[in-house]
């Protein structure tokens, strides 16, 4: 799916809007969401950085990925930066990064099933080693299990004597 966002400056109201189109049909896109923001805010925003500018221009309705965000914010920037130009276009394709994804090197994921094999045998090992010399102590320690036997079960019914007085009471 692809999708294109649209950020314009207006001088005169001094905000910076953004419209999120999505492609819906071949080359047909619609606006899903547009939100504005006050200019001072995103000057405040564009000078402390970029991880601010993207905390500002996230909204509940307008959130987008991390890598759509990092360019909208370099935009954002740019426009605000620019006094002749009042609008930017950015349009991003989901097929095209998929394939761009599957592209990559799959040699990293390789070493990484292999390195988390690895750690996945050695907690195994780990585990087998203690099981084992739990077995051994458990052998040592048979006396406690007598110790748990020789518990006076009549002393603990704590609410069975209160039952026989009511049964009394409700008697006479």
């Amino acid at each position: 799916m692809k999708q294109k966002y649209l950020i314009t400056k207006d001088q005169e109201n001094q905000q910076i809007k953004i419209q999120e189109f999505a492609e819906l049909d071949k080359d047909i896109f619609s606006l899903v969401c547009e939100e504005s923001y006050d200019g001072d805010k995103i000057e405040a925003a564009v000078s402390e950085g970029k991880e601010t500018l993207i905390e500002i221009l996230r909204t509940p309705n307008l959130y987008p990925v991390a890598e759509y965000a990092d360019k909208i914010a370099d935009s954002v920037s740019h426009l605000f930066n620019q006094t002749d130009q009042p609008s930017v276009e950015i349009t991003f394709d989901d097929i095209e990064a998929l394939k761009k994804e599957k592209a990559g090197p799959d040699n990293e994921n390789d070493d990484e099933s292999v390195a988390i094999d690895d750690l996945l045998n050695n907690n195994l090992d780990e585990e087998e080693e203690k099981s084992d010399s739990d077995e051994k102590d458990a052998g040592n320690n048979s006396d406690d299990s007598s110790e748990v036997s020789n518990i006076d079960e009549d002393a603990l019914d704590l609410f069975d004597n209160e039952d026989d007085n009511t049964d009394e009471n409700n008697n006479k």
